[in-house]
């Protein structure tokens, strides 16, 4: 079969007494999706930050940066232990959301983890970063996966990494044809940012690009709670191939957790590239690109 089905998760931020408390909240999601018969589940970007709860004090807006970077990196390798028994025990892969991590150079990394039901672990570091990420220390990927799941190559790009058309471009040229983005944003023009940007991945390199958020509060930092908003769904190229004017091929239905289910056909996809109804990247004019950056046309 040429098809993989999905299961896109819009993840409920909530207060998590515990890492053990947290990874029972995914796999109940984990297991719903296997269950339903999805190849592949994802999560949002920084997923376990709810987590801030456990923390041993009342985590604020002056407490918060050290809070990620010195309470939730501690918990990561546990979660992603965590994710390898799920993708083993549910036969699914996880596409596991990103979470703060200390890398091998002391510095924080918001990173997306890939849990392969054979046990292994792909990552991604997220490289566009936001003001607040950049205030707190977080330091940019620069590096971009490309891996194989099911009949698709695929790619993931955190949140804000979907708004950068160079990214999705260069792992289109790597034979990408679906893109995950883990997302988590907290207003409504985030929201439209993020989906806007998928959206438009999508159609110009004619590639799905599924899309899943954080939504909810957990009442945390105590002086100014965060509320994660969004809504889960799946991206294609506008074409008469697909036959989606507006290139969702599925959505959620309301602001709480819930799952999107969706199955992506790669035949489908490979026609659309091979006929394409605009342009598309069959008819780009790669020799003139370098000129026009440079202005060396002129």
């Amino acid at each position: 079969m040429n098809t993989l089905k999905i299961a896109i998760t819009q993840f409920e931020l909530r207060a998590e007494p515990s890492a053990a408390a947290f990874l029972a909240h995914v796999e109940s999601l984990v297991s719903e999706a296997a269950a339903d018969g999805a190849a592949v589940v994802v999560l949002p970007e920084l997923a376990s930050t709810g987590l801030l709860a456990s923390l041993d004090h009342t985590v604020t807006s002056a407490t918060v940066a050290d809070d990620y970077r010195h309470g939730l990196t501690g918990l990561t390798d546990g979660i992603v232990d965590g994710l390898v028994r799920m993708a083993r025990e549910h036969d699914i892969v996880v596409v596991g959301g990103s979470h703060n991590r200390t890398a091998y150079d002391g510095s924080l990394r918001n990173t997306a983890y890939i849990v392969f039901p054979d046990g292994r672990v792909q990552q991604q570091d997220k490289i566009h970063l936001t003001p607040p990420e950049h205030a707190m220390g977080t330091q940019g990927g620069d590096d971009l996966l490309v891996t194989t799941i099911g009949p698709f190559t695929v790619g993931l790009l955190i949140c804000a990494d979907i708004q950068f058309p160079e990214l999705s471009r260069s792992l289109v040229e790597r034979g990408v044809e679906l893109i995950f983005c883990p997302s988590l944003t907290w207003n409504r023009r985030g929201v439209h940012r993020v989906r806007l940007g998928c959206q438009a991945r999508a159609m110009e390199n004619q590639a799905y690009v599924v899309m899943s958020p954080l939504v909810g509060h957990s009442g945390l930092p105590a002086d100014s709670p965060l509320y994660a908003v969004g809504r889960a769904f799946a991206a294609c190229p506008v074409d008469r191939t697909f036959g989606r004017n507006d290139g969702v091929l599925a959505e959620a239905g309301g602001d709480k957790e819930e799952i999107v289910h969706v199955e992506l056909d790669r035949d489908l996809l490979l026609a659309s590239r091979e006929k394409p109804e605009t342009p598309g990247l069959k008819l780009r004019r790669p020799d003139l690109y370098p000129k026009l950056l440079t202005g060396s046309g002129s």
